[in-house]
């Protein structure tokens, strides 16, 4: 038989280091949930929203003080008397922009008597529940969907952050 060296034993390495963990699938387990349970409290909340305004809200005279066109993110800053006189000053983010508005355009807005300023939409948006049943949909797939996906393959996760650990890793 011929000569050959013998290895030294691997020293495993630690379990706490970010190499192991990053690669062991209870990490993606995690991020997926926390990201799924995001999604659905984000369109619980919204079609909340929708609900209060489609259910309780009361129509209102308003005028347009500010426009601000930022894409994605435009909003207007309307001023509307509520029923009971109060005056409000908001920013109405759900605003139809066809055609564009202008400082001191008239408009009829929709607002919640319980929170006046803080839910409000212009009422040629329409109802807004379907996008928020959507994004509470959205949620429940992707948990479920990447549920499945970790089940299946969690045991090739899992050697892939055994195999960094004692050194046998591919990458």
């Amino acid at each position: 038989m011929g000569w050959r060296r013998r290895r030294a034993p691997l020293r495993l390495r630690s379990r706490w280091l970010p190499g192991y963990w990053l690669r062991h699938p209870l990490l993606s387990l995690v991020v997926l949930l926390l990201g799924a349970v995001v999604f659905v409290l984000l369109g619980i909340d919204s079609a909340h929203r929708a609900h209060r305004l489609d259910a309780y809200g009361v129509r209102a005279a308003a005028t347009v003080l500010e426009v601000h066109d930022l894409q994605r993110d435009s909003y207007v800053v309307a001023a509307f008397t509520t029923a009971d006189g109060h005056h409000v000053v908001t920013q109405v983010s759900d605003y139809y922009w066809r055609p564009r508005p202008r400082v001191g355009d008239a408009a009829t807005v929709l607002y919640d008597p319980a929170d006046p300023a803080g839910i409000v939409r212009d009422v040629r948006i329409g109802d807004d529940s379907v996008m928020a049943w959507l994004g509470v949909g959205l949620g429940v797939a992707l948990g479920l969907g990447g549920g499945v996906f970790l089940w299946r393959t969690w045991s090739m996760w899992r050697e892939n952050a055994e195999d960094w650990r004692s050194g046998r890793h591919f990458a």
